[in-house]
């Protein structure tokens, strides 16, 4: 009869003590919340500021003399005519500080969209309040005077310069379209600049960190020189 081999028994004794490799669990990745109701506040919030960028234009921007010589008929002096035009820069510069308020409100307000998705819906919010503020503004300055077509022949008006600047471009009309970009172009520059000042890639938001279940690694063994 013959005993079983001991070669097979020391083998399968040290595949049993050998040490196994470290196999690490899956990371998990922290998932943030990012509740739409914040977000939809600050979109709001954004958009009626526009309203108050049109009524602050509306106050600021110095008006226009004019004398009415007939029915339904004013002419306005020809050193009138720069002041139409600082009118429409004055909006253009309102414009983008009211970008740049944007960006601070939705960026501080709405921390976790910062990223694509909350630069392009802010950029659309401007762009609805940039309508917004010429609409109001317009509404404000003529109800802050009179009709001039209400005056008697003769008399003098007052009025704040309209934002269409017809004949602006020769031979055709000045593209009115161009002023509510200045918003939406605010954003994007001051929104790439707070990206950038950003210690973290992810923008402070705090989705990108892994949670290791193992706790931090082992620190690696000083070897004697």
């Amino acid at each position: 009869m013959t005993e079983p081999s001991m070669p097979d028994t020391v083998v399968g004794a040290a595949a049993a003590g050998s040490p196994q490799p470290d196999v690490a669990p899956a990371a998990s990745v922290r998932r943030i919340a990012r509740p739409v109701g914040p977000l939809v506040a600050v979109l709001a919030v954004v958009v009626l500021i526009g309203a108050v960028v049109g009524m602050v234009w509306a106050v600021v921007t110095p008006a226009m003399s004019g004398r009415v010589v007939g029915a339904d008929s004013a002419v306005l002096p020809a050193q009138e005519f720069p002041a139409e035009f600082a009118a429409v820069g004055t909006f253009a510069v309102l414009l983008l500080v009211y970008g740049l308020v944007s960006v601070i409100v939705a960026w501080f307000t709405a921390r976790s969209w910062r990223g694509p998705a909350g630069f392009g819906l802010l950029a659309l919010a401007t762009v609805l309040g940039s309508f917004l503020a010429a609409w109001i503004g317009t509404r404000v300055a003529d109800w802050r005077f009179d009709d001039p077509r209400s005056a008697p022949v003769g008399s003098t008006f007052e009025l704040v310069p309209d934002l269409w600047l017809d004949g602006a471009v020769r031979g055709g009309t000045g593209g009115a379209w161009v002023l509510f970009l200045c918003a939406p172009f605010a954003v994007a520059f001051f929104y790439l600049g707070f990206a950038l000042a950003s210690r973290t890639a992810d923008l402070g938001v705090g989705d990108l960190v892994a949670d290791d279940p193992r706790g931090d690694p082992p620190a690696p063994a000083v070897q004697p020189i």
